[in-house]
């Protein structure tokens, strides 16, 4: 069974259920993709977050940015939740691959979600996405960053699901049309000990497609 649809059944559920108490504390001033935003400058006026949970982040965002805000997320009771607390998002039941019609943006924000996206999807996940990011945009990733190579852990809160950890930057990054601009690496709990399995790291992309229309370096004599 593909792990999209455990994640749609019940287990998206049962994730926001395990981790709910902890998410409505969380706050930008901690958050490692809003540091990395301000660093860069960035004033994203369209965002859509996949992996949102609730929306918290998007909330916060928009009230930051005067942004529009768009999220996307397995868990039903995540999105119930977020519609009820934070009236001003659109917010939709859905996984990476299959996103929503909605206008391009200038911020996609993967929040910490594509390690358990099955793999076979991520070349659609990648399609899609991109086809939703305007030009100039930025492509955002917080997720497991291993030093080197990819491979799977057991998912430890149901059978046959994997936690699957690789360079996720790479989707994008290997493309002449995006434009790497910042990544930070940190231990996934916050610490300093660099535990390879444990590292995270927040990569930014910038979409351009003047980067398309390199002339020949290698003109005839």
């Amino acid at each position: 069974m593909h792990q999209k649809n455990v994640f749609m059944d019940h287990e998206g559920d049962e994730w926001y259920k395990r981790n709910k108490a902890a998410i409505l504390d969380k706050s930008l001033a901690n958050d490692p993709i809003f540091k990395a935003l301000e660093y860069l400058g960035s004033r994203p006026a369209r965002i859509l977050e996949i992996g949102c949970a609730n929306g918290w982040r998007l909330a916060q965002l928009a009230e930051h940015y005067g942004a529009r805000c768009y999220g996307v997320d397995p868990s039903a009771s995540a999105i119930q939740d977020g519609l009820s607390r934070y009236p001003g998002l659109q917010l939709t039941v859905g996984t990476a691959d299959c996103l929503p019609e909605i206008e391009p943006v200038d911020l996609i924000i993967f929040g910490f979600c594509l390690y358990l996206c099955d793999p076979q999807d991520l070349f659609k996940i990648a399609a899609g996405s991109d086809a939703l990011l305007a030009d100039r945009g930025l492509m955002t990733i917080l997720d497991f960053n291993p030093p080197a190579g990819h491979y799977r852990n057991d998912y430890q809160h149901h059978a046959n699901i994997f936690s699957y950890k690789m360079n996720y930057g790479e989707l994008f990054g290997w493309h002449p049309g995006y434009h790497h601009l910042f990544e930070h690496v940190q231990h996934h709990d916050g610490g300093t000990e660099l535990e390879p399995d444990a590292l995270i790291s927040v990569q930014i992309l910038r979409k351009d497609a003047r980067l398309l229309a390199a002339q020949n370096p290698y003109p005839k004599g």
